[in-house]
Order: C-alpha cells, then structure tokens, then sequence
C-alpha cells in the first residue's frame, strides 16, 4: 500500500473509531418511558451504591430525575459524581472510561447552567473560566466533578496524541480549581487541594511542575480533617509512588483502610472504592523498614 493511502487508510480508522465510541450505547437502561423518579429515591440509591450494577441503577435514576427536572442542581451535580465514580471504579474498558468521564464534563456544566450568572457568560460566548468565577460555593460539587473527570480522562487517554490533544483544557481545570479555591480552601474535604497537589505532581518541571509544591499541597488536604480519606488515598497512590516512599505509602494506605466507613465525611460511594482500593494497594505493596 503506498503511504498516501497508509496515511488515509489510518485517518479513516481513527474516525470510525471515534464514531464507534460516541455513538456506543450507554451501559444505563433508559428510562424515558417509566413513571416520574422522585429526587429523594434517586440520592438514596447513589448514597448505597458499592457495586457497579447498584451504581448504573442509581445513574439510570438521576438520569431519569435530570430528564424530567433539567433545572435542578442537585440532581445533575450528583449524577456528574456518579458518572466520574463510574469511570474510575466500575468500568470494563477504555472506551467506557471516556464515554463517562465526557458525559460527567457534560453533566457538571449543565448543571453549572443552572446559575443564572455563569448562563449568561456563556450565552453570551464568554470562556469557561470567565463564567466559572461567576458561580458560588453552592456549586462546589459540579466544580469538582468537571474537574476531576477531565484529570481522569486525561491521565487514562490512550496515548500521547490524545494528551496534546487536551492538553489546553487542563488550563480550564486551574481555572475551577482556582476559583474553588478562592471560595473555600478546604472544599470537600480537602479534595481541592489534592487535586492542585497532584497536578504539580503531574506537570514535568518545564512547563510549572513542582514536587515541594506538590507536597505542601498534599499535606496541607491530608491535614484539613482526620474524617476525610480521600487526601491520603491521593497521596499514596500518586506522590509516594512518585517518589518511591513506600513508608509513606503503606502508612497512608493502612490509615484510609482502617477508617470507620459511617464515620467519614464525603460520598459514601467513593470511600467505598478508596477503602477497597487501598486495601488492594496495600496487599500487593513492597515490604519496608
């Protein structure tokens, strides 16, 4: 074959791939056709989800709920948390992993189009960033969940075209970590601040990276409350493996293992998952001393 059609031949594989994965069918049943879902139902089945089938049955509800009521906040907020948690704990394949962490981006911004302010920035072509800083800390929950979609989505992208690809984008996720920042430092649990630490963590030198940075942030959310897993869970799993401290590893790993899980503060669904993979973590980790 010559290389101009080798060069064609690849292009058009690319998009047929990527026509396959957005038109895949969603892994949730819909639900257009059964009776309204009442709100409170649909929280309660995403508060006990610890399973992915419990998951996509909770999904499958505020998704039905979001339908009926596209005004209401809450109800998209969570389901943007509960299609993230999807991508990260409960999926079988990579092209799962995008078609969730893109429709929980997707989700998070619908419902950060619910504030009247951040609408009209956008309507009125304004940038992401600029109609972020309109929205209060009510809206904390979408702001995280857009955030940490997109991180996920970048860190699990197939390969190195897909990085530069979205690399610009990682700039709008500064931009909402920022602003949450600017609204309340310790926001949920000190998730904000592990996720600036781990984007520092992230970052080669060259382009803003910083390990000291990196740490001060990490120790500073692992500090805000002794009911908060997730800080340390993001320590182990990303700066001490990093760095090699592996008794900053296990030390971390075993405390977020050991935590009552009624006790924490957070998303019960998501301290399930930390619980569960940590207690992998540790279960394959090196031994120290």
């Amino acid at each position: 074959m010559s290389p101009i059609r080798n060069i064609a031949f690849l292009f058009c594989t690319a998009v047929f791939c990527s026509v396959l994965t957005a038109c895949a069918p969603s892994p949730v049943q819909s639900t257009l056709d059964a009776p309204p879902v009442d709100q409170a139902r649909a929280l309660a089945a995403y508060q006990q989800s610890e399973t992915r089938q419990q998951l996509m049955v909770a999904i499958d509800l505020l998704q039905h709920h979001a339908r009926q009521n596209p005004d209401n906040y809450q109800t998209l907020a969570r389901l943007a948390n509960a299609y993230t948690l999807f991508g990260a704990g409960y999926v079988r394949n990579a092209s799962e992993k995008e078609w969730a962490y893109s429709r929980a981006m997707q989700v998070a911004e619908q419902a950060m189009m619910t504030s009247a302010h951040y609408a009209e920035v956008r309507r009125r072509n304004g940038g992401f960033a600029e109609a972020v800083k309109t929205l209060d800390s009510s809206y904390l929950e979408a702001m995280e969940f857009w955030k940490t979609a997109l991180f996920y989505r970048f860190r699990e992208a197939k390969g190195v075209v897909d990085k530069v690809v979205r690399y610009p984008r990682l700039k709008q996720a500064v931009a909402v970590m920022e602003h949450m920042e600017s609204l309340d430092r310790n926001a949920i649990g000190g998730s904000n601040l592990m996720s600036q630490g781990i984007y520092y963590l992230a970052l080669p030198e060259f382009a803003g990276g910083d390990r000291e940075l990196s740490a001060q942030y990490l120790a500073e959310a692992a500090a805000v409350s002794n009911r908060s897993i997730l800080p340390r869970w993001g320590r182990a799993k990303y700066y001490a493996v990093a760095m090699n401290d592996y008794d900053l590893y296990r030390r971390d790993l075993e405390w977020v293992a050991a935590q009552p899980i009624d006790e924490l503060i957070g998303f019960r669904p998501w301290n399930v998952l930390l619980q569960r993979e940590a207690a992998a973590m540790l279960s394959s980790a090196p031994a120290t001393g």
